[in-house]
């Protein structure tokens, strides 16, 4: 299967509508937040951007991410969706990939932490073929937390 060339671009007022329209399946709608909401958490939350992933000029899916250490002392991946249309095509792993890319460079990125719902099985496989790892450790709401070691 061949696959676009994958890219991330911060989302902005000219982007932001698209993204927000973009949807999982109706079957997924419990396993990730709303765009919209991602977007009012990226506000909040200083130390994550919002990007859009686009394969070509078509935006894709969505990806929050910490572009600063967090106070954790981990860089973490918050939110992490594929359109329903353009699922099955391998931009998900292309999407971790890119992240993992523009993280490695950060002196201070040791472990890229992200977590997912117990029952999301096609996120935790997604993952873990990405090159994350079980930490054994959960969020408060019962997420399961995984990380990825650059060292």
């Amino acid at each position: 299967m061949s696959v676009e060339n994958i890219t991330l671009r911060l989302i902005t007022k000219e982007n932001e509508l698209e993204c927000i329209n973009l949807k999982p399946r109706d079957e997924q709608m419990n396993l990730v937040a709303a765009n919209s909401d991602s977007l009012i958490h990226a506000i909040k939350e200083t130390t994550s951007k919002p990007y859009g992933i686009y394969a070509e000029d078509q935006m894709v899916g969505f990806i929050l991410f910490d572009n600063e250490i967090y106070s954790d002392g981990y860089y973490w991946i918050l939110r992490f969706m594929i359109d329903e249309r353009y699922q099955g095509r391998g931009y998900a792993k292309q999407a971790i990939r890119e992240v993992i890319n523009k993280l490695k460079s950060r002196a201070d990125c040791q472990q890229i932490r992200v977590s997912h719902v117990p029952h999301n099985v096609v996120a935790n496989t997604l993952y873990k073929a990405s090159g994350f790892l079980d930490t054994g450790e959960v969020e408060d709401n019962g997420d399961i937390i995984l990380s990825y070691h650059l060292n």
